[in-house]
This record gives structure tokens, C-alpha cells and sequence, in this order.
């Protein structure tokens, strides 16, 4: 590596792998930054998310990769730990690791990528300064940091409304906890267009928890109906893309292209003139921010993070109402309205791109990330190790995530069958976990209609035929048998605040 051997140095790992997303967007812009101010960075990709494929990023010069595609996915469950944890602890002696020179390790995303991080911190804490970040804004996200809260040195929160929910959770850490928002390169500033149409944007994944990709099939057809001048890419792959391509044949004015690596999709979006997002979450969406800083205004859904603080509705960008459990229609039909305002008023739509990229200059610079990482590491550098309790199990112990290392009682079985002998009707189950498949034999004699996860990633999946869904899925009133017993009252105490009728066995 060019950066001296006395240099500070950050280990960023990438569970996801190296696809098109925009974590990965944010890791490697991440560790190219502090490669330039004199850092050693290594990033560690995983294998990419099942519907995604690894794209050739160029790595700035002082950053090095190391390759992890030759073990289990990172959420396999099941899968033994002990060679995340070899690989982990290589690429750290590769670093020099030492007491007088610890690293800076920034595990992200997935359970066992902290969990793989606490076994080291459970022998090597002195060597090792952990980093944790909340990218989103969901629970499984916040009970994974609470989980592993002992390790860390701070918390980084994307957003001020994630950053306020997790000091509420965690208050003994407040002062641990700060918000740090992405940072993008800058492009030009934009000019006034001329042009036929309204040229328009979406980079991401093809997924409909989330992202809702459905809405913008759903806005192409209602633009072409209405005749609007237009054009719409969506950029990227993931589990829907099949759907995407039959929704978008037959409109001439839309297409799915696949995922581009950031030196190819950065020009297109800087071509466009906004940028569409129709998310139900968000923490702060890595796109939008490229968008703006490319001078595109970004169309895109409000929610409680991230969008509203970095667009002002109406100036540097428009705000669409959308409900949580709304339907594809009405949403489209509200972002389908603006884009035909927009596009039939240049004027205010140049305005608007001019506004974004002036409001990105302001805040959301690579350079004032940079800096701000820095500031934290050095901080967390100088801190206290912060050693995981060997009393612990370092692995997820929680029943409603799938890489569980949680336990169920020898009757459990027993207690699920007589708690569901009275029940008629419909049953939720939640918990997707160990405990669940313990009972498996019970629950296949009732009538399951979903099993909840908090963990946003397994939405959409399914678990023995069944789909798997957020807690607010099920209709208000619903029984839910709670498959767990370590958790069994936060998660009782979950279903209720959902509306939900919890059937707990512990």
C-alpha cells in the first residue's frame, strides 16, 4: 500500500458483496476518502445478495480488496462462523494490528458481520476499535446495534430522525451516537435544458419491500397513457427484475438496464432530470444525494428519514405523499402528476436541479463526510477497548432474524400445539428463526398465513411456502404466535403496539 505502515488504518466490511447498492456506494466512497487523507483501507466483500451480481468497481489507489466470494453467503443460516472470523482476523494482521495501533473495523448490514466482530473483540478488543452504522430506518437495523452495543466505540446514524429513535433506545450512549450523513462527489453545476422530453431516472434495486419498484412500472404506464413526454431508466437488478421487464414491455418509453458499476451509472444520472424513488424507508438514500449532486431533482416519496431533511418540497425537489400499506395506484398517480408538472414547466424544473445540487454543495459533499469519519475514528482510537462479554454468545440470539443463534426449550413444541388448540382462523407467525423450527411439525397442521421478520431483507422471501413480511403486513387484530423464548415479551409487546393479538408461550 502506498500509505505508510504507521498510518491509521480502517477495515470496511461489505456483506452484500459488491453489487449496485447504496451501502456499497457509500463503503467504497468511503474508503477511498480516507485512502486520500493518508489512511490504509482494506474493504472485504462478501458474495453478493441471491438476484445480484458483482460489478467491476474501480478502487481508488491506497484501497485494497479482499475477496470473500469463496465463503457461505454472510446470512446463510446455519453456516459455522469460525471462517468469517480467520478471514476477518487475516485481513487485520494484514493491517498490523496491535495495541498500540489498533484498527478501525466498520462491520455493517449483517448480524453475523458484528458477530464475527465480537468474536475478535471478545479476545482482541485492544486491537480492534469497532464503528457501528444505522443505514435505515427500521428495527431490525437499531436491535442488531442494541445487540452489539458493548463493542462499539460510536455509532453512526445517517439521518437526525435515526439518530434521535436510536439515543432514545440506547440513552446510557447518546453521547456515543452522531449523525453523519453520506457524502457524494460533486458534478457540474447544471445548465438550463432544452429538450423534447423529461428524462428520468431510478438507480436500485429491483425489489418491491423496500424500494417499491412496482410504483414506477406503475408510473410509466400511467405517463404513456397520458401521453407526457418522457423517458424512464431503471437502473439496476435484484429479485424483481423479471417482473420489472414484463411490466415495462410495451412501453416504448421505458426500459431496465442492469446494474453499472459508479464510473458508468454516474453519467446517466447526471443526464437525467430527476430522479424517481418511491421507498416506504429510507435512512438516506445514497441515489437521491448523486442526484442532486448532479444537478437532477430528485421526485421521490416522503418519509420519516432522510428525504425531508435533505429536500425542501417544491424548491429543490418534490415530496409525494405516500402511506405505508398505500397501494401502487395511488402513489403512482400522485408521482406521475408531478413529473407531468414538471414536465411541461422547464422552467421550474431547471430551478428545481439548480436548487438540489446548491443544497448537496452545502451538505452532503465527500469531503465533509471525510472529514467527519475522520473525526470519529480518531476519537474512537483514542477511546477505552470495549471488550464483548465471554458470557455472551457473539451470534444474532434472537428468534426473529435468520442467521439466530437463539435457543427453544425441549416442550416447545408442546406449549405451540396447546396455545394454538383453541385458535380458529388465520395465524401469523413471528419469528423466523430457530425456535420456528423446532415447531415446524405443529405449525404445519394450522392454518399459517404469513411468518413476520423484523429484518427488512427477508421480505418477500418465503419460509416453507409461507411469505415472509414486516410486522405491519397482517391485518390489525390478527393472532400471532410469538416463536421465541428469549424475546418472547419485547416481541409480544411489538405485536400489540402493531395492532396484533400475540399468543405467547412464555
Amino acid at each position: 500500500m502506498p500509505n505508510g505502515a504507521n498510518a491509521p488504518a480502517l477495515l470496511i466490511a461489505m456483506p452484500q458483496g459488491l453489487g449496485v447498492n447504496g451501502v456499497v456506494s457509500w463503503g467504497l466512497r468511503l474508503a477511498g476518502a480516507m485512502a486520500d487523507r493518508g489512511w490504509r483501507v482494506i474493504v472485504a466483500a462478501h458474495r453478493e445478495s441471491p438476484g445480484h451480481v458483482r460489478v467491476d468497481h474501480a478502487l481508488r489507489d491506497g484501497v485494497e480488496l479482499v475477496d470473500l466470494r469463496h465463503l457461505p453467503p454472510i446470512d446463510a443460516p446455519g453456516e459455522p462462523l469460525a471462517p468469517v472470523v480467520e478471514a476477518y482476523r487475516a485481513a487485520l494482521e494484514s493491517l498490523g494490528w496491535s495495541r498500540d495501533q489498533p484498527v478501525i473495523v466498520l462491520p455493517s448490514l449483517e448480524a453475523n458481520c458484528y458477530a464475527a466482530t465480537a468474536a475478535l473483540a471478545s479476545t482482541h478488543a485492544d486491537r480492534v476499535r469497532v464503528i457501528g452504522w444505522q443505514h435505515s430506518d427500521n428495527p431490525f437495523d437499531a436491535s442488531m446495534l442494541q445487540n452489539y452495543e458493548p463493542i462499539l466505540s460510536a455509532i453512526a446514524c445517517v439521518s437526525e430522525h435515526i439518530t434521535t429513535k436510536l439515543r432514545e433506545r440506547l440513552p446510557w450512549r447518546s453521547a456515543d451516537i452522531h449523525r453523519i450523513p453520506y457524502g457524494v462527489e460533486l458534478g457540474e453545476r447544471p445548465r438550463p435544458r432544452e429538450q423534447p422530453s423529461i428524462e428520468l431516472i431510478y438507480p436500485g434495486r429491483m425489489e418491491h419491500e423496500q424500494k417499491r419498484i412496482g410504483v414506477l412500472c406503475e408510473v410509466a404506464r400511467i405517463l404513456h397513457e397520458r401521453a407526457v413526454p418522457h423517458q424512464l431508466t431503471l437502473a439496476g437488478d435484484g429479485p424483481a427484475a423479471a417482473e420489472v421487464d414484463g411490466r415495462l414491455e410495451g412501453l416504448p418509453n421505458a426500459r431496465r438496464i442492469d446494474g453499472l458499476p459508479q464510473s458508468e451509472l454516474r453519467p446517466k444520472i447526471a443526464a437525467a432530470d430527476a430522479l424517481l424513488l418511491a421507498s416506504r424507508y429510507e435512512g438516506l438514500s445514497v441515489a437521491m444525494l448523486e442526484a442532486m449532486a448532479s444537478g437532477v431533482a430528485p421526485i421521490v416519496t416522503r418519509v420519516e428519514s432522510g428525504a425531508a431533511e435533505a429536500i425542501e418540497h417544491g424548491v429543490s425537489g418534490m415530496l409525494i405523499e405516500a402511506g405505508y400499506h398505500e397501494g401502487e395506484h395511488a402513489i403512482a398517480h400522485r408521482m406521475a402528476g408531478a413529473i407531468e408538472s414538471l414536465a411541461a414547466d422547464r422552467d421550474t424544473l431547471d430551478g428545481m436541479r439548480t436548487a438540489a445540487y446548491e443544497r448537496a454543495t452545502q451538505r452532503y459533499s465527500i469531503d465533509v463526510h471525510g472529514q467527519a469519519c475522520e473525526q470519529l475514528f480518531q476519537r474512537a482510537l483514542a477511546a477505552e477497548p470495549r471488550w464483548w462479554p465471554l458470557d455472551r454468545p457473539c451470534t444474532l440470539t434472537s428468534a426473529h432474524a435468520r442467521t439466530s443463534g437463539g435457543s427453544a426449550p425441549p416442550d416447545a413444541a408442546e406449549r405451540a400445539a396447546r396455545a394454538l388448540a383453541n385458535i380458529e382462523g388465520p395465524i401469523a407467525i413471528y419469528g423466523a428463526g430457530r425456535h420456528t423450527q423446532a415447531i415446524a411439525e405443529v405449525l404445519a397442521s394450522v392454518d399459517v398465513v404469513c411468518v413476520i421478520d423484523d429484518d427488512p431483507k427477508n421480505h418477500g422471501t418465503t419460509l416453507w411456502g409461507w411469505p415472509v413480511v414486516g410486522i405491519e403486513k397482517p391485518p390489525k387484530g390478527s393472532a400471532v404466535l410469538i416463536s421465541s423464548y428469549l424475546h418472547s415479551q419485547v416481541m409480544a409487546e411489538r405485536s400489540r403496539d402493531a395492532g396484533l393479538r400475540p399468543i405467547v408461550l412464555y
